[in-house]
């Protein structure tokens, strides 16, 4: 193996990737920043690129490539100087999209992993609460099982993409008597009745779009549960390591 595990595929890809950042990010950059908005054309170019599917599978529109390709891909967001950017793309394709490969069922990686990868669906995942931090054994939104449905109520904040997205990962108790072993993780489309989102004015990172988000009796269908029930902390801890 080459000493620095980099090929010379490795090397083309970091190329033409920084190139594209030059070329079709960083002239927006200082406007996106003062706006809070990153435009949706880009994810777009992200997609046809194929930038959010390095690591995702073919069946899905992915590239199945390695690790290393990711390690390229978060290196040079990070040099464009804009970590707000860098930011609302791997929150889209780390942290939402990796639930959906890992935990999502067939219909759900079709109708939200294929256009993830597109860059037709922007991702957010929802499990930072107002109260608990980071701490998610302290959450409180519950997830509640009524007839065909469940009932999602509660706040999420620090919600990377929160107001771009198109949907949710939205981590909730399903039996909060049981702590960190009651939570379970749902998709949510971001229009759905009940759901409001606010964005936050904040010192820096201004171009990504942090959000506050409140589930007021949120229905979904049972099969909006990803995996299984009462496994997302591990699910969580599993990704966000």
């Amino acid at each position: 193996m080459n000493s620095n595990y980099f090929t010379e595929e490795h090397e083309l890809f970091r190329k033409s990737f920084r190139d594209f950042l030059q070329k079709e990010v960083v002239p927006h950059i200082e406007k996106w920043e003062k706006t809070g908005t990153i435009e949706r054309f880009i994810w777009k170019k992200f997609g046809e690129m194929g930038f959010f599917g390095i690591n995702y599978p073919e069946a899905y529109g992915g590239m199945n490539l390695d690790l290393f390709y990711s390690v390229i891909f978060l290196e040079e967001l990070q040099k464009i100087k804009s970590s707000g950017f860098a930011a609302a793309m791997w929150a889209h394709a780390y942290l939402a999209m990796t639930h959906l490969n890992a935990e999502g069922s067939e219909r759900i990686k079709q109708e939200y992993l294929a256009p993830s990868i597109a860059g037709e669906k922007i991702g957010a995942l929802c499990v930072t609460e107002p109260f608990g931090g980071s701490d998610v054994a302290g959450m409180r939104t519950t997830a509640v099982k009524k007839g065909d449905k469940y009932i999602i109520t509660g706040s999420k904040t620090f919600i990377t993409n929160g107001v771009y997205a198109d949907y949710y990962v939205v981590a909730a108790k399903t039996s909060p008597e049981l702590g960190n072993k009651g939570i379970s993780i749902f998709l949510l489309d971001s229009n759905l009745p009940g759901i409001s989102a606010t964005k936050l004015d904040k010192l820096g990172w201004r171009a990504s779009d942090t959000a506050e988000i409140a589930f007021d009796n949120v229905e979904i269908p049972l099969e909006n549960l990803m995996g299984e029930e009462g496994k997302g902390f591990p699910y969580i801890m599993q990704h966000f390591a």
